[in-house]
């Protein structure tokens, strides 16, 4: 398989979880857990699980459920070993794509209303994945979870895609903050102001106080 074949290996690992997996089982967890890290993966699911048959990597049988007929996948030994193949080999670098942050990048070129719009728009991708994760989270603490024997690892999942969240949500609160000031600043305070960002950062990262900007105190 590709190196680049990474939703088919996300798909292989799926199915490495149980014996068989209904098509709208495999789109369901896919939607409850790798839509906000990996959403090219429900999107080609069909076409993947197909190929992966086509490839000796799964196998596909036909089931009646009551009156309707659903496919079913199961992963093959020559799955197994290709998905531990890549597995081994090294993850590809993080990529960021966050559209509200570009246009934040372009604000001189925009309103207020439309950057307003843009944090908006990141507000509620932020709560979105929180929205999943109030759900999921209480599941796994009542021991209901699908996959409760997996919880040592959607943990560490839950853990980034919480702080992610929660990044998100702060981010653009002071942002929000920041552009309104926009309007009350002179241009020099609006550069002290954004210095003052960049040199609280670095201070962080040298061990010393961040500045939550959004309420003034230090942190």
């Amino acid at each position: 398989m590709r190196r680049t074949a990474t939703t088919a290996n996300a798909i292989l690992g799926l199915l490495a979880l149980r014996q068989e997996w209904p098509t709208y089982i495999l789109t369901k967890q896919l939607r409850r857990n790798m839509r906000f890290f990996w959403p090219r993966a429900e999107s080609r699911i069909y076409d993947e699980a197909k190929q992966l048959v086509s490839r000796g990597l799964a196998t596909a049988r036909r089931e009646h459920d009551g009156k309707r007929t659903r496919t079913v996948y199961a992963i093959t030994e020559a799955g197994r070993r290709t998905l531990g193949r890549w597995l081994a080999t090294p993850p590809r670098g993080t990529a960021l794509e966050c559209e509200g942050l570009l246009r934040v990048f372009l604000a001189d070129f925009s309103t207020r209303d439309q950057l307003r719009a843009a944090l908006d728009q990141v507000q509620a991708d932020a709560e979105a994945i929180l929205a999943v994760g109030r759900v999921v989270g209480p599941e796994y603490l009542r021991g209901t979870a699908p996959f409760q024997d997996q919880v040592h690892v959607r943990a560490l999942v839950f853990d980034f895609l919480w702080s992610h969240a929660t990044m998100l949500q702060r981010w653009a609160e002071r942002t929000a903050a920041a552009i309104e000031r926009w309007e009350e600043s002179s241009p020099t305070e609006r550069t002290e102001d954004a210095i003052e960002v960049i040199r609280s950062h670095l201070a962080v990262d040298n061990g010393g106080p961040g500045w939550e900007r959004t309420n003034g105190r230090q942190s």
